[in-house]
């Protein structure tokens, strides 16, 4: 029972993944200008463009600090992807903020 339970209980999950997934591309995107978590984050779409050494977290070389490796941003493909930092809005794979974080795995 509990093992079938597990089951259904991993499907819905895996479904609203893959749905945020497909509806990023058309999530708002995040305005480094005018939203004040990403500049509270000194969050930028470029993470070439971000002082990521000025801010170095652990898990990887700042250079190779991004948003499409960080354990916020709730989708695995596509340009622009959701982040729980960011709750609605889609930040840029090649994006960077101060919470960068490793993904796990």
């Amino acid at each position: 029972m509990k093992v079938m339970l597990g089951g259904l209980a991993t499907v819905p999950l895996m479904n609203l993944v893959g749905m945020a997934a497909a509806q990023a591309e058309e999530l708002p995107r995040v305005d480094a200008a005018t939203d004040p978590t990403a500049k509270a984050l000194k969050y930028s779409e470029d993470a070439t463009k971000a002082d990521r050494a000025a801010a170095a977290r652990p898990g990887l070389a700042p250079e190779e600090q991004h948003c499409a490796n960080c354990q916020f941003v709730l989708a695995d493909a596509g340009e622009w992807r959701p982040c729980s930092l960011f709750p609605g809005k889609a930040v840029n794979e090649n994006g960077w903020c101060a919470s960068w974080t490793l993904k796990a795995g």
